[in-house]
């Protein structure tokens, strides 16, 4: 049986999506986040300064894409994770993992990931 949580639990605290924005600015800097989330430097800028709310798309791409670049992170060097997002897969019948995220979320570049790191060969 669980315990009650403490009165100082924050569920709330997890759909606050500004710490995944910031924690991917820093692994790719504002441009290539904006780039890669299809938005304005500008749009990525005013997401972290609070002047514009994120959206639901944008939402589901920046925790998606988050989720990607966790378990990227742990098979790759992290100098390579950008790349890999920007070039082709050959897991993803050679189509680019940014493009696939953008399409169909992450489902199908985790099993890529899940490809790479058994070391098979697609």
């Amino acid at each position: 049986m669980l315990d009650a949580p403490p009165s100082a639990a924050r569920p709330e605290a997890l759909s606050d999506l500004h710490p995944l924005l910031e924690r991917l600015v820093t692994a790719f800097g504002s441009n290539r986040l904006a780039r890669t989330l299809g938005v304005g430097a500008g749009t990525v800028a005013n997401w972290r300064a609070g002047r514009r709310t994120i959206g639901s798309e944008h939402a589901q791409r920046l925790l998606d894409l988050h989720d990607v670049m966790t378990r990227a992170l742990q098979i790759m060097d992290p100098m390579v994770v950008a790349d890999w997002l920007e070039g082709n897969e050959p897991f993803l019948d050679d189509a680019r993992p940014v493009d696939v995220l953008v399409l169909k979320g992450s489902g199908p570049l985790i099993a890529a990931l899940r490809g790479i790191a058994a070391g098979a060969s697609a």
